[in-house]
């Protein structure tokens, strides 16, 4: 029986044996005193439990007592030992959560790069520690075409495997991270122009063969800004403006890469500039509306007027309002800049009506505006104010306007048309996707170009595409608009072409109210 108490209590010393790793690297993990002590005190009690022991071996004891303190001494045995590894358990689960928290602050949870706050974090210790390298932004062309026209399941799934080829084909050159959307950043830490050659074929590869998403085939196309520290800036923000500048040259181009010039710089403090002359113009109400009839081919009767943006400097001269338009397209100014002529016109309509005027106002949308719930909600405001406002309005659109977004665009001027708006293609035949625009838009009218009516009786093509065009219309029920006309012949040819309507310089240039009002309906 004594061999029996004496093994409980050898029992609970192994017990305490064991215990001693846990404690130890509880210790090595959280560096604190107690632990450390801890580790002592079971060393302290593993001496104490052997002294029991040798005790028994020698002396014997009453069978109650011995067996008292034999349990007694295993039941503290197990309770260390329960109590170090539920301890180290819990401290490696606190770890690895702390670790899965850190790997999703400083990684994209959609592709498992590094994210924004890590490559800012990167950028910042090179700079601080004065270390060269060269920085890339990338931009995945045409992703948003790719979300509006597969879906966004197929747009995440095709950054997530961009990224993984990227990744696979820029190890060892440069680190790669996902700054947002469908943007990349490539920080090189080489300023060797072999390196940065290796990148840009790295690149190349990477995207040289389709992206097979949900069995559709995609190929892609990447733009890319460069800026170099400490070359162009030793400032982070500048470098990251610089590259952003860059890649959007490069995408404004068409070139694939950019790299940082000083020039992109003054413009984009031009723009921010012109921007803020705009902003403040909306606000001081500097802009003016000039009207250009549109008249019916055959009498010469006023058919309508498009509606034009003028800006006028101090001295008198015009700003150009492409340069507005570019401008406010490219500050997020051009929104308010659109509401601001639909309220305008809509004032100019109550006068022109006023004297005799039924036709209908012409409004250049951009394609921000197809794009903006914000724009069609302003719409539908005015709409519930005047019933009747879609009978007067026909909304002009480029063929690149709705092309940037065709799903988008196919939705609003839907809904528009709903309400009672016409729509008229502008430009049309400048761009490579005429006929899928009749095809899938609600399209009312067609304006010819003026690139194809200056010259249409000097080129054979560009006569075939004006009579080929008033021909496909006639058959699809849409009117068509011969603009830049400035001869007489040219006139003349149109109306044997059954041309519905003309309108330019023969007739007009485009005039403020009260001079239309009195060239067109007094």
């Amino acid at each position: 029986m004594n061999n029996f108490f004496i093994f409980i209590i050898l029992a609970g010393t192994f017990l305490l044996a064991v215990s001693l790793k846990p404690t130890f690297l509880i210790y090595k993990k959280t560096n604190s005193s107690q632990w450390a002590l801890l580790f002592v005190l079971i060393i302290f009690f593993i001496t104490g439990y052997w002294w029991v022991v040798y005790y028994f071996f020698t002396h014997g004891a009453d069978t109650f007592v011995t067996l008292s303190v034999s349990l007694i001494l295993f039941g503290g045995s197990a309770f260390v030992i329960l109590v170090t590894r539920l301890s180290l358990s819990s401290i490696i689960k606190i770890e690895k959560a702390s670790a899965q928290q850190r790997f999703l602050a400083e990684h994209d949870s959609l592709t498992r790069l590094p994210s924004r706050n890590k490559f800012f974090c990167v950028i910042e210790q090179q700079i601080t520690q004065a270390n060269p390298f060269t920085l890339l932004f990338i931009d995945l062309n045409g992703f948003k075409q790719v979300n509006d026209g597969f879906g966004h399941q197929y747009g995440d799934e095709l950054l997530s495997v961009l990224s993984n080829r990227l990744q696979q084909h820029l190890s060892g050159i440069a680190n790669l991270y996902r700054i947002g959307g469908d943007e990349f950043a490539l920080i090189l830490f080489s300023r060797e122009e072999k390196t940065y050659s290796n990148c840009i074929a790295a690149i190349n590869t990477a995207i040289s063969f389709p992206f097979t998403i949900k069995k559709q085939k995609i190929m892609v196309m990447l733009s890319i800004g460069v800026s170099r520290f400490p070359d162009d800036s030793q400032q982070q923000h500048e470098l990251l403006i610089q590259a952003d500048l860059a890649m959007y040259e490069a995408k404004k181009t068409g070139h694939q890469v950019i790299v940082y010039f000083p020039e992109l710089g003054h413009r984009a403090r031009e723009l921010s500039e012109m921007s803020k002359r705009i902003e403040k113009a909306l606000q001081s109400d500097e802009f003016e509306l000039y009207l250009q009839p549109i008249l019916s081919a055959f009498g010469q009767q006023l058919h309508g007027a498009e509606v034009l943006i003028r800006w006028r400097k101090e001295d008198g001269e015009f700003i150009p309002p492409n340069k507005v338009l570019s401008v406010a397209e490219q500050t997020g100014l051009i929104l308010p800049l659109s509401q601001w002529v639909v309220l305008n016109s809509l004032k100019h309509l109550k006068k022109l009506k006023a004297h005799g005027f039924s036709g209908l106002l012409h409004i250049n949308l951009s394609p921000k505006d197809l794009e903006s719930k914000e724009f069609y909600y302003f719409i539908e405001m005015l709409v519930d104010l005047d019933p009747s406002m879609g009978e007067s309005i026909i909304f002009e659109i480029t063929e690149n306007a709705v092309m940037t977004s065709l799903n988008a665009a196919r939705e609003m001027m839907s809904k528009l048309s709903k309400m009672g708006f016409k729509f008229s293609v502008d430009d049309f035949g400048t761009g490579f996707s005429s006929l899928v625009l009749l095809r899938e838009l609600p399209i009312d009218q067609i304006k010819i170009d003026q690139s194809f009516i200056k010259n249409m009786l000097n080129e054979t093509t560009a006569y075939a595409i004006v009579e080929s065009t008033i021909f496909l219309a006639s058959r699809l029920n849409c009117n068509v608009v011969a603009e830049g006309i400035e001869e007489k012949d040219i006139e003349q040819a149109l109306i044997k072409l059954n041309c519905d309507y003309v309108q330019g310089f023969l007739y007009s240039r485009a005039v403020p109210l009260d001079e239309f009002i009195q060239e067109n309906l007094m």
